[in-house]
């Protein structure tokens, strides 16, 4: 079942977002070909350029948009009879927006660099391209083994704070829905309100680790990267759970 509401909101998704990509390809591909042919003044040049950035800054956001959309028609308001009528627990229900939330972002994050990638080949060429890549990597060591695992650590950090700000989104809208006045202000405050305790919290961790990383050994580095996403992730889901499933009211 978990497959099967995944898929219903991958479509409802994409039906949604791929006319902005598809724009964004084709804004990127003419903007592309306006400079290098240098096309790149006059008041024609300026308006592309306006509706690239519009389009680059737009798929951001509507990309955002409507995974909160997604989220609160399809649990917290009308759609959420037809939701929480399938034999499906409230788990499986948020597991699947989070996963489809996470699949966007990752898309929308492909999208991003592809439109960097036909750019960088349609201004140069090819091997240009490919020999920029080389030297950015040689300049960075990412060809050296240490480096690589510590991209491959801030990605998996990345990922993580990902999932975790995905899910106190969730969380803040099923907070703001349990009030019937003023639900989008008091899900914005909640967000807030938790954003400075997690700064708090993420402190105290760099301090405990100084304290104790040398002597004990206890802490690590890449222990204190991912504690705080683990947790708070755990936490803002299990805070969503309990207030679709005990505490939802669609009336």
């Amino acid at each position: 079942m978990l497959g099967k509401l995944m898929k219903y909101d991958f479509k409802a998704m994409f039906r949604s977002l791929y006319p902005i990509y598809v724009a964004l390809i084709v804004l990127t591909l003419v903007f592309s070909l306006m400079v290098k042919f240098h096309f790149d003044q006059g008041l024609l040049f300026a308006i592309f350029a306006f509706l690239f950035i519009a389009a680059l800054n737009g798929s951001i956001i509507a990309c955002v948009f409507f995974v909160v959309t997604r989220f609160s028609h399809g649990l917290l308001k009308n759609e959420g009879y037809l939701s929480f009528a399938l034999p499906v627990s409230t788990s499986t229900h948020i597991l699947a927006k989070v996963i489809n939330a996470i699949i966007w972002a990752l898309i929308e994050g492909l999208m991003l660099c592809l439109c960097l990638l036909i750019m960088g080949t349609v201004m140069g060429s090819i091997r240009e391209v490919a020999e920029f890549f080389r030297e950015v990597f040689q300049a960075f060591g990412l060809i050296e083994k240490d480096v690589l695992l510590t991209v491959l650590q801030v990605i998996v950090f990345v990922m993580l704070e990902m999932i975790a700000s995905i899910c106190l989104i969730y969380a803040a809208m099923a907070v703001g829905h349990l009030f019937s006045r003023n639900q989008k202000m008091i899900a914005v405050a909640f967000l807030v309100v938790v954003c400075v305790l997690r700064s708090f919290l993420w402190i105290g961790l760099v301090n405990l680790s100084d304290r104790f990383t040398a002597p004990t050994h206890v802490f690590t580095d890449d222990l204190i990267m991912i504690i705080p996403p683990i947790f708070c992730a755990g936490l803002y889901a299990a805070l969503t759970w309990f207030i679709l499933d005990r505490r939802l009211n669609l009336e």
